[in-house]
């Protein structure tokens, strides 16, 4: 049996050109697992970029399965969940996806990935697994769906997904693991490989965006990566983008990557004591070395990270940059400063930056039901229904 194996596509992300590129990603992919005779595909989340995709998004989404759904022909696969089972009809070559975190919505409402199930688009798995079968071969694939970092290892432990005999077993998942990430912090991931079950032929990860695949202790371990590029990491900057076939039998795994690729240029440049004209001098510098490189198809991403120190009397407004349009530029500036109380205000600034209006009502949702002393609380859920007039269900789930 051949699986094809992707990821993180993230429908409805950027504008411009760049909104587009999601679903030609998408679309390329189906014309290669299509080429290559695939018998299944497997999705690990975060198909779209939102957890309410707006009506363009939905529009262009279902063009985009169309492409997989050329043949009126309908599978009947039977997902298997807890102390249940339920045929799902699904058409094209069957997909199989859980979804991610950027889909995680609470038990109060709807996942646009459930939402595709009902179309017939895809199985929507989580906590659960299925059964693919083809000329009395077996294959199992496991699946739950992306959730809160700091829940995901108690998450997966109650899971407790366990491999089913006579067969090829899969794991899909969609966290961050503390192996990959830069420093140790529950609140971003608190899963380390270790924390894996046992007995799985393959384990396929989500959620990060560029690919990698780790063998330790009878484990295999994918990551994915992304199809498309949203936060220009620097280790997405030296691996392709791609997809990934997989054949059952001989546990092969083989990467394909996209025809044509979008470049991403990172680069972290330090300084000190610099005034800003040598800042700016320098950036220009690297931005005309770029430029110089000719056209390309698809415009260049480029990622400069400032660090370091400037002169005294200078901060970061004193900075500023115009760009040229052959490329889309990012530039981030993260300079000391003399004044203790003025670096902490910037840092805080950094992180509120970073976080959605939504996972900043969370945060202190949480923190103060933490100070009242309230244990095993679904601070997500009771947010979400406050934040849409439903008082009195956030009040019935408190006092439940």
């Amino acid at each position: 049996m051949l699986l094809g194996i992707f990821s993180d596509s993230h429908f409805g992300f950027g504008s411009d050109d760049r909104f587009e590129e999601s679903f030609a990603r998408f679309k390329e992919s189906i014309q290669i697992f299509k080429e290559r005779n695939v018998d299944f595909l497997l999705h690990a989340g975060d198909l779209f970029d939102s957890a309410v995709p707006e009506q363009e998004v939905w529009k262009k989404a279902f063009e985009c399965f169309s492409v997989n759904n050329s043949s009126d022909k309908l599978t009947s696969i039977t997902k298997y969940g807890l102390n249940e089972s339920q045929k799902v009809l699904v058409k094209g070559i069957p997909v199989i996806a859980i979804h991610g975190t950027h889909e995680f919505r609470g038990k109060d409402f709807t996942n646009a990935i459930a939402i595709l199930e009902e179309a017939n688009c895809l199985v929507h798995l989580h906590a659960g697994f299925v059964e693919l079968e083809k000329n009395g071969e077996k294959v199992f694939v496991h699946g739950l769906g992306g959730i809160p970092e700091k829940h995901a290892r108690e998450a997966l432990q109650k899971f407790n997904p366990k491999p089913v005999q006579g067969g090829v077993n899969l794991l899909l998942l969609h966290q961050s693991f503390k192996e990959f990430l830069p420093f140790d912090d529950e609140m971003i991931a608190s899963l380390s490989l270790a924390d894996l079950p046992d007995g799985f032929d393959l384990i396929i990860d989500g959620h990060l965006h560029w690919s990698n695949e780790q063998k330790l202790e009878g484990k295999r371990f994918l990551l994915t990566g992304s199809s498309i590029f949203t936060q220009m990491k620097k280790l997405e900057s030296s691996h392709s983008k791609g997809v990934f076939l997989f054949e059952t039998k001989t546990k092969n795994l083989e990467f394909i990557p996209f025809a044509n690729q979008r470049k991403l240029f990172y680069e972290k440049i330090d300084f000190k004591s610099a005034q800003p004209e040598e800042v700016i001098g320098v950036v220009n510098q690297k931005i005309d070395s770029v430029c110089s490189l000719g056209k390309f198809d698809l415009k260049p991403l480029v990622r400069l990270k400032l660090c370091g120190s400037l002169a005294k009397g200078f901060s970061q407004a004193d900075i500023s940059f115009s760009f040229p349009d052959s490329a889309i530029f990012s530039v981030s500036k993260d300079f000391s400063v003399e004044s203790f109380g003025k670096k902490i205000e910037e840092l805080k600034a950094m992180q509120l930056e970073k976080k959605s209006i939504i996972d900043l009502g969370v945060d202190i949702l949480e923190k103060n039901i933490e100070e009242s002393g309230l244990k095993e609380f679904d601070s997500r859920r009771i947010f979400e229904l406050l934040s849409i007039g439903e008082n009195e269900k956030a009040e019935q789930v408190l006092l439940s």
